[in-house]
């Protein structure tokens, strides 16, 4: 029913931006109709095709974790990428289905298609992100709240679990240890774990449930469903509005942080 109603939605949004295109680019250009329906029709669904692939992305890419250089780099990456297809699939259409000198005068709203391309990026990052970090919360909410047979097990295994005070990590040929203190923050990277310390960056096939269960609860917080972080390294914690949170780290890392998360480490901080 949802993959239903993400179709529909979709189909929705490549005839509104036909017509919209259609309506907007008549009065400046002078083609035959035919052409400019059949622009409009093949940027709409151009466009509906891109947004889908976007929001996937904003979905499973986190680059608000980045610092905000590395986020505005990326970000900016993206927007090229997602404005350069969408004009080149189009333009890409009208040269394989028509004369070149029926649709060449279609090249003189290219501006105007980058601002419009632009903008629909933006508008569309911001909304994704906030749907994504809303659907974050409520997973992370249930999963507080609701406790299953197998969740009780669990917690009969971790009572007893010992808790680290160092963790080896292989590292080629070598075995290196790292002491607890010396750990920055954790962060998810697949079936994997890259542990941030003060020595480097180490990956450890482990999972964040595990760690999060072993690490002393007084100094590490799992802030995120993907980070873990060593109190002792927070330098500012950044509150842009209800669903968006940000730590920032002693070492210039920037860390999110998740509606639970922030009430565990405010209560971690003892604030």
């Amino acid at each position: 029913m949802k993959n239903r109603q993400l179709i529909y939605i979709h189909i929705f949004i490549a005839l509104a931006a036909a017509v919209i295109l259609f309506i907007c680019f008549k009065p400046l250009i002078n083609v035959p109709e035919y052409i400019l329906i059949t622009d409009s029709a093949v940027s709409g669904i151009a466009l509906s095709g891109l947004l889908l692939l976007l929001r996937n992305a904003a979905k499973y890419v986190h680059f608000t974790s980045l610092p905000a250089k590395q986020q505005f780099i990326n970000y900016g990456a993206m927007a090229i990428l997602f404005v350069a297809c969408w004009i080149g699939v189009e333009y890409l259409a009208l040269y394989l289905s028509f004369p070149e000198n029926e649709w060449i005068f279609l090249t003189s709203v290219i501006p105007s298609r980058i601002v419009i391309g632009l903008l629909v990026y933006s508008l569309t990052i911001v909304i994704f992100t906030r749907l994504n970090n809303t659907e974050e919360e409520i997973i992370s909410d249930t999963a507080n709240e609701v406790e299953t047979p197998e969740d009780k097990s669990d917690t009969q295994e971790l009572e007893n679990i010992e808790i680290l005070e160092r963790i080896a990590v292989k590292n080629g040929q070598k075995i290196d240890v790292v002491l607890i203190s010396e750990i920055i923050h954790l962060q998810a990277e697949g079936d994997y774990v890259m542990i941030h310390s003060t020595k480097g960056k180490y990956l450890k096939e482990q999972t964040m449930k595990s760690f999060e269960s072993s690490l002393p609860t007084d100094k590490f917080v799992r802030v995120h469903r993907s980070s873990i972080v060593n109190v002792e390294f927070i330098s500012q914690i950044e509150l842009f509005d209800k669903q968006s949170q940000l730590l920032k780290l002693k070492n210039g890392n920037q860390v999110r942080i998740s509606l639970s998360g922030y009430k565990t480490l405010k209560k971690t901080l003892g604030l």
